[in-house]
């Protein structure tokens, strides 16, 4: 088996990454203690659920660029029937009590967001939908969408404003269009849907110009991606990732159409492609051995698709990491070759997708080969090929040479400061 001489410059996970420490001042975790102290003694964190996130026309700076990752960010607080919403993430602010009228909520679950300022609440005991508004930093009262539904758990949005709710007791997903108006009903087959996420081709920052519906259902075990006809065209349980059992509960999307969903049972998160193809998982539970971050239940998540900005609450307050990127040297094959049959296949696991570039040097570190130019892959298992050549065309000379294959993010700042390299070896046998 080839000889791994180094796995990563980064030991600890980069699946995701802490914001810098000028653009968070070091609060990348709130708990229920800064909460407290920014919204006063007597709110307190109770059953967090759904959360999302948008930058605002209406606070956007257009004479700048300076100020575009600052995104203002909706949280349910379930448990005290409130919207917690952070302006431009500099100042918390609180909207809405426990109650059947207006400005109340019952155990609401989902909520959603765009640009524009329009805000849907699934306010789940109530049995309804609510509309409400942001504007001047402030959220008001709309109206009730509708309040027909059985069990309404989670609401998603797409580009043009069609409103995606599921309703849990009913097993289906109600759409309406951006007049509130319901316009169809979706029955697939599904058992006790909660969390859904729709992303369109129209979306801004959707790179793989796919139109992409997932939903979780039984009992957050599984995962079904949804045709805008209502078919399910794939499914995932948590068996399959080598889960007993799961939490999944809330999911978003990524520019490049991979699919993040929180599970509160094993604190994690998890990513796949957008095919529900598997990728990786990250985080842990705080008595769980490992270097992975610890999460506390994990619920909600919104992500700012532009930078790769995510957003978790968990039970005793919420999380802010940036998409980044993980990977893996699995190996090459074959490690040897000869002059008959030169070259060797080189083989990489992502967990996003990354600009790879590869240089293969001799013994003496001298650059024998550059696979240029860079290029994009991922995420997954990405195969590579070195015919075994030299930069002028000749098959080397027999001899160990070394495989550094250097992976770089493409969101945003991560892809600027951090990088994997991956170094192997492989030898050019005599004859």
């Amino acid at each position: 088996m080839i000889s791994l001489l180094f796995t990563l410059i980064c030991a600890e996970p980069t699946t995701l990454v802490p914001p810098p420490f000028a653009h968070t001042m070091g609060f990348t975790r709130i708990s229920s203690f800064y909460l407290n102290m920014y919204l006063g003694s007597g709110f307190r964190v109770a059953s967090p659920e759904g959360l999302c996130c948008a930058k605002m026309k209406e606070e956007e700076d257009t004479t700048t660029w300076r100020d575009d990752a600052l995104l203002t960010l909706f949280a349910v607080n379930s448990g005290t029937g409130q919207i917690v919403y952070n302006i431009k993430l500099i100042k918390p602010a609180v909207y809405g009590t426990t109650g059947s009228g207006i400005a109340q909520f019952n155990n609401p679950h989902g909520i959603v967001c765009n640009e524009m300022g329009d805000v849907y609440v699934a306010d789940t005991d109530n049995r309804r939908v609510v509309r409400l508004r942001y504007t001047g930093g402030a959220l008001s009262w709309v109206t009730v969408v509708d309040s027909t539904l059985n069990l309404p758990y989670d609401v998603s949005m797409d580009s043009r404003g069609n409103i995606y709710v599921t309703d849990a007791q009913a097993d289906c997903i109600v759409i309406y269009d951006s007049s509130n108006a319901r316009i169809r009903t979706l029955a697939p087959g599904l058992d006790f849907p909660t969390g859904i996420a729709v992303l369109d081709a129209s979306a801004p920052f959707n790179e793989s110009n796919l139109d992409l519906m997932v939903v979780i259902d039984r009992k957050g075990t599984r995962i079904s991606r949804i045709t805008p006809g209502g078919t399910i065209i794939s499914t995932i349980d948590c068996r399959r990732i080598g889960l007993d059992t799961a939490g999944f509960s809330y999911c978003a999307f990524d520019r490049y159409g991979n699919i993040y969903v929180t599970d509160r049972v094993n604190s994690q998160i998890h990513i796949f492609d957008p095919n529900l193809k598997y990728i990786t998982s990250f985080g842990r539970a705080a008595n769980t051995p490992g270097n992975q971050p610890v999460f506390n239940s994990p619920r909600g998540i919104a992500i700012g698709r532009k930078f790769g900005q995510l957003f978790i609450s968990e039970a005793d307050g919420g999380q802010y990491y940036l998409i980044a990127l993980d990977g893996w040297l699995i190996g090459c094959f074959p490690e040897s070759f000869d002059l008959q049959q030169p070259g060797t296949t080189i083989a990489i696991y992502l967990t996003q997708r990354a600009e790879i570039i590869i240089d293969i040097t001799d013994n003496a570190g001298r650059i024998v080969r550059t696979l240029a130019p860079s290029y994009q892959q991922g995420p997954g298992e990405v195969l590579i090929v070195w015919d075994g050549r030299d930069n002028q065309g000749n098959v080397v000379a027999p001899g160990e040479y070394l495989i550094h294959a250097t992976l770089r993010p493409t969101y945003s700042r991560p892809r600027y400061t951090l990088k994997k390299e991956l170094i192997g070896r492989v030898t050019r046998l005599p004859g």
